[in-house]
């Protein structure tokens, strides 16, 4: 709980604008799902916590991820997120694919667990694809260690979120 308060006093943090009623309305609404991803983030903790790959799996769309303007495979995921020697696997849980830099957390899970003061932090990146909102996406951080691998980027489909950019440093 002091997580999400630790995340919500982020979005509390940034600066008031007191420019046009379109503008506010933007912000209320990036506030929105911000506090929305904030709880998919505390799901998405337990699920890396427990080393669950067919729940995060299950967030990632069957056509897969976006990776520039590459797609990595929902089947490439899959089979990265299952095996101990890639990337992928080693940024979550930990593993010989994944080598962090210095002062990072060896790996997602490590860093969950290592810490009782995780934030989630939200933000919105720009993407032509997500309009003036931009792509939200969210990390995880602790107070002086770097956080593995890439923020998580979602899209709203059908009410749910979705994992849509890459998991993977794409550039």
């Amino acid at each position: 709980m002091r997580a999400i308060a630790a995340a919500l006093a982020v979005l509390a943090a940034l600066p008031a604008r007191a420019e046009a009623p379109a503008d506010d309305a933007l912000e209320e609404r990036r506030e929105a799902i911000a506090r929305d991803l904030v709880r998919v983030g505390a799901e998405i903790r337990r699920e890396v916590e427990r080393g669950d790959t067919a729940a995060l799996l299950a967030r990632v769309p069957d056509a897969g991820l976006r990776c520039g303007e590459h797609t990595v495979p929902k089947a490439r995921v899959a089979r990265d997120l299952a095996s101990a020697d890639t990337w992928l696997h080693g940024v979550f849980f930990g593993g010989p694919g994944y080598a962090p830099p210095a002062g990072t957390a060896p790996s997602l899970v490590a860093l969950l667990r290592g810490s009782a003061e995780v934030a989630v932090v939200v933000s919105f990146v720009r993407d032509r694809r997500a309009g003036e909102l931009g792509r939200p996406c969210l990390d995880f951080r602790v107070e002086g260690v770097g956080t593995p691998g890439v923020p998580i980027c979602f899209e709203q489909r059908r009410g749910r979120w979705w994992i849509v950019e890459s998991l993977y440093p794409c550039g």
